[in-house]
């Protein structure tokens, strides 16, 4: 069922607009009046209520997100409402919407069909969007009087609408729709104008045809020669069709025309360049003759530079190889007179060598000699690092045996000390609770004196500075106990004593604790320097190669030893290296003594230096006088290239020139060799065409307005046919647009008199409601406008004939007609209706006679309830003292709302019934 009514009992409003939390507002009542100041939320219950039934509010239409702020939660509204009488709640987040009948299950509803529950059928549109679109206007127009519902009941230029509305209210939304739907259909008719035009442009046109034909005379016969002369001379077949033929004979002039036109261009252009063609072709014969000459001439400095650059390169080879040679034939010589050096040194003195030194002998003798090359390099490494830190090494030696013969040992049984301590620690503090129970104050500090004179010298009393003379005699009047009872006694001597016991145990366990600190440092010192000389042995591995335990017999005397002898390792297997090239170089015959074969190697050295220095001196002479005469041939190579680029591209430029002007001739003549006098002839020639071009466009000129008269009657005909045609499509067309204009006409009318006599009844209440709120008793009464839009009138005393209410108005006196109309429109639909700020152009009678209306709205009008928004004080105390009488009828119901966005919204509520 559609068109059901909705009546609201309460809404609960969560993080909408300016209300942060939770709001639940009472609606209960026949008026309720939502009291509060500007920005504190009045207009936000108006929101959130459209916003619930039709998924949008139109005065916030650019936003989709109706959050707060500073609200924190989902946005939802709820509410509890009466539609068509059976109790729902709806329930809208912000994805979709819900409702349940009588507290049942909540099942999810469309908005098109909430829309389609709460709207007339009537309310409808081309598409599902412009369905949804109407129907929520329809909503908020009837249900909600904002300032823009406002100019809707009263501006003219919304009569349209607002007489949809009224209709679908009072059931005769499905007449205007009709005409709607009729007008729809008139304005998709297409229009005539356009085949008027067309109809009118040809009526022109065939009269320009006809009267050419009349005064056209008809001239056949001579086309007909004229036309077989033009067609003879190409030559072409004529097809006696006097059209045709003027189209082919036409179509072959312009051909020969264009032919001749282009022939003359070219030979008039080819006579004036002739003069420079025939010395440009003089200058191509003298340049291609250079171009050959230099061609010659650099073929010949090109193999002169060749030979020379073979000389030159040979004699560089020769100078490089003698120069290589002799570098490397003294750096040979200059590592073997090492040897003298080498073989005198301390370290090799020191071994045992028997007879001549032999490379056998050394490496059975010299260790170090032995070993590989990465294995002296990182021993010579090693070596360097511990003299550059003999000091750190000796250093951390001392420390190790000043820690060894110095051992300390950890404490014993310091488990046990601990828990005796703690123990004592127990026993003294049950000992003091024995005697604090027996002991008074006074007591007490005796006990705090004794306590305090025992462990510390003086003779002024602790507890009242009274000089005794002497520490003895304080302590002996301290310790007098005979002051004290026999159970108080024995429980300070058992404190006393417990005292003792738990200091004994603290010194024991002090002293253990530092003995424990003490081998914690000794041991960390001791892990610290077997860490450094670990680490300076894994960088070293001095240890592994000296086989020894330890760094103890480490001095720098012994290092400066160990780096001569490894010196000296390196150094006689660099000679041997050499000396083995050498002999492998000169094929020198093996021997065992070294001293021979190096003194072989130095002679065999000295001739292959002087040989070789030999060879580098004559290739390097050689190089002085070829390196000029290369450089010389290939300037002049160079040189003579320049010149051949340029001779080429002078005969490029005149090639092109001379190829350009042979084309054309070729374009001409075909193949025939160029002349001046076969210039001239094919000028004359073409000049004798171009004559005859002339004539030919002549004759065209006479036949031309006789094949217009026959083209011209056949368009007359095409013409004649296309006019009756869009004759019988005007008048077609007319008679359709006759009869929409007559229908709609004859049924506006009657919807115009349909709907003035179903408004009679809401206008009268209208009227009344109107009269009693409007303090200027001037008009009398309500009427329509006889126009098709629903424009209201108004009859005013001394005027027989209604007045538009719009333009005689004021604003306040157009808001009290707004109101009337509402009341009188909400009465007939019933349910719930909100009235946001009604009041604000009224004035303070206005304003009191309004108050009589929503009363008389309140009290007698049970199947509708207002909620009506203010800021203003004064209208909701008149309100409260228009119905403080009533008290047996709950009537009114004030919402105060106080707050703000930032820190809640929080409301009262007072109602006319007693407390």
């Amino acid at each position: 069922m559609n068109n059901q009514s909705i009546k609201f009992l309460s809404v609960t409003i969560r993080n909408f607009r300016g209300i942060p939390d939770e709001l639940i507002i009472p609606l209960d009542a026949p008026l309720t009046v939502i009291h509060a100041a500007n920005g504190t939320g009045k207009s936000t219950v108006c929101y959130a209520l459209e916003w619930l039934l039709t998924g949008k509010v139109e005065d916030l239409a650019n936003t989709s997100d109706f959050s707060c702020q500073w609200g924190m939660g989902d946005t939802s509204v709820s509410a509890t409402c009466l539609i068509g009488g059976g109790l729902h709640e709806l329930t809208r987040n912000k994805t979709s919407i819900w409702i349940s009948l009588k507290g049942g299950k909540k099942r999810r509803i469309k908005d098109s069909d909430l829309l389609n529950l709460l709207t007339p059928t009537t309310v409808s549109g081309k598409s599902s969007q412009a369905i949804s679109k109407a129907k929520r206007g329809w909503l908020r127009n009837s249900r909600w009087l904002y300032s823009n519902s406002l100019s809707l009941l009263i501006d003219n230029n919304k009569a349209e609408e607002r007489q949809q509305i009224f209709a679908d209210i009072l059931g005769l939304g499905h007449i205007t729709s009709t005409l709607r739907d009729l007008r729809d259909y008139r304005n998709q008719l297409p229009s005539t104008k356009g085949l008027q035009d067309r109809v009118n442009r040809l009526q022109t046109e065939i009269l320009d045809i006809e009267n050419k034909l009349a005064e056209s005379t008809p001239c056949k016969e001579q086309a007909s020669i004229h036309l077989s002369k033009i067609l003879e001379a190409f030559p072409v077949v004529a097809t006696r069709n006097l059209e045709e033929d003027f189209r082919l004979a036409q179509l072959q002039v312009s051909i020969f025309d264009q032919r001749v036109q282009h022939s003359l261009e070219i030979l008039r252009l080819l006579l004036e360049q002739w003069e420079q063609y025939n010395s440009e072709k003089n200058q191509l014969n003298n340049l291609l003759q250079r171009l050959t000459d230099l061609s010659q001439r650099n073929e010949i400095q090109s193999q002169k530079h060749t030979e020379l650059s073979a000389e030159l390169s040979a004699a560089e080879v020769k100078a490089a190889e003698g120069s290589r040679s002799v570098i490397w034939a003294k750096e040979c010589s200059s590592a073997l007179e090492r040897w003298e050096q080498v073989i005198s040194s301390q370290s090799i003195k020191a071994l045992s060598l028997s007879g001549e030194v032999s490379k056998n002998n050394l490496q059975q003798q010299f260790v170090e000699f032995s070993w590989p090359d990465d294995k002296q390099a990182a021993w010579l490494k090693s070596v360097n690092y511990l003299i550059q830190n003999s000091a750190t090494v000796a250093d951390l030696v001392q420390q190790k045996k000043d820690l060894v013969s110095n051992i300390l040992l950890p404490p014993t049984d310091i488990v046990n000390i601990s828990r005796q301590a703690e123990e004592a620690k127990v026993a003294r503090v049950k000992a003091e609770s024995e005697f604090n129970v027996l002991s008074s104050v006074f007591d007490k500090l005796k006990a705090i004196g004794k306590e305090i004179t025992h462990s510390h010298e003086g003779q002024l009393c602790p507890l009242c500075d009274y000089d005794w003379g002497s520490s003895n005699k304080l302590r002996q009047q301290i310790e007098n106990e005979a002051l004290l009872t026999p159970e108080l006694r024995d429980a300070a001597q058992k404190q006393a004593k417990a005292q003792k016991v738990e200091t004994d145990a603290i010194e024991r366990l002090t002293l253990a604790n530092n003995q424990k600190a003490a081998y914690d440092a000794y041991m960390a010192r001791m892990v610290a320097v077997d860490n450094q000389l670990a680490f300076i042995e894994q960088r070293t591995k001095y240890l592994e190669i000296m086989k020894v335990q330890d760094f103890s017999g480490l001095n720098e005397v012994n290092l400066h030893y160990l780096k001569s002898r490894i010196d000296v390792a390196i150094g006689l297997r660099h000679i041997f290296t050499n000396l083995e090239k050498v002999e492998s170089l000169f094929e020198s015959p093996l021997v065992e003594r070294v001293g021979h074969r190096i003194n072989t190697a130095r002679e065999n050295l000295t001739r292959y230096i002087a040989y070789y220095q030999s060879q580098a001196d004559l290739a390097n002479t050689a190089k002085l006088r070829l390196s000029p005469l290369v450089l010389g041939a290939m300037e002049s190579i160079t040189a003579n290239s320049r010149e051949i680029d340029r001779v080429k591209s002078n005969i490029e430029v005149i090639t092109h020139t001379i190829n350009g002007f042979d084309a054309r001739w070729k374009e001409i003549s075909g193949e025939e060799v160029i002349t001046l006098n076969r210039l001239n002839s094919e000028l004359k020639k073409a000049s004798n065409d171009q004559a005859k071009v002339v004539a030919f466009k002549s004759m065209l000129t006479e036949c031309e307005a006789v094949v217009s008269i026959e083209s011209n009657s056949e368009q007359l005909t095409k013409l004649i046919i296309e006019k009756e045609e869009l004759i019988k499509k005007l008048d077609a067309g007319n008679r359709y647009i006759t009869a929409a204009d007559n229908t709609i006409e004859s049924y506006a009318n009657h919807v115009q008199a349909l709907t003035s006599s179903s408004l009679a009844p809401l206008l009268e209440p209208a009227g009344e409601l109107f009269s009693r709120m409007h303090a200027n008793e001037v008009y009398k009464g309500l009427s329509v406008s006889a126009g098709e839009a629903l424009k209201w009138t108004v009859f005013a005393d001394g005027h027989e004939f209604a007045l538009d209410a719009e333009e005689r108005f004021s604003q306040g006196q157009r808001q009290d007609l707004a109101l009337s109309l509402y009341l009188a429109r909400a009465r007939n639909t019933g349910g719930s209706f909100f009235l946001d700020e009604p009041i604000a152009h009224l004035d303070d009678l206005n304003r009191v006679a309004m108050l009589d209306i929503l009363r008389l709205v309140a009290t007698s009008m049970s199947n509708m309830n207002l909620i009506l928004t203010t800021a203003s004080d004064s209208l909701v105390r008149h309100l409260e003292q228009k119905f403080s009488s009533i008290i047996d009828k709950h009537l009114l119901s004030v919402i105060r709302l106080e707050g703000n966005p930032r820190t809640g919204v929080f409301q009262s509520l007072t109602t006319n019934l007693p407390n």
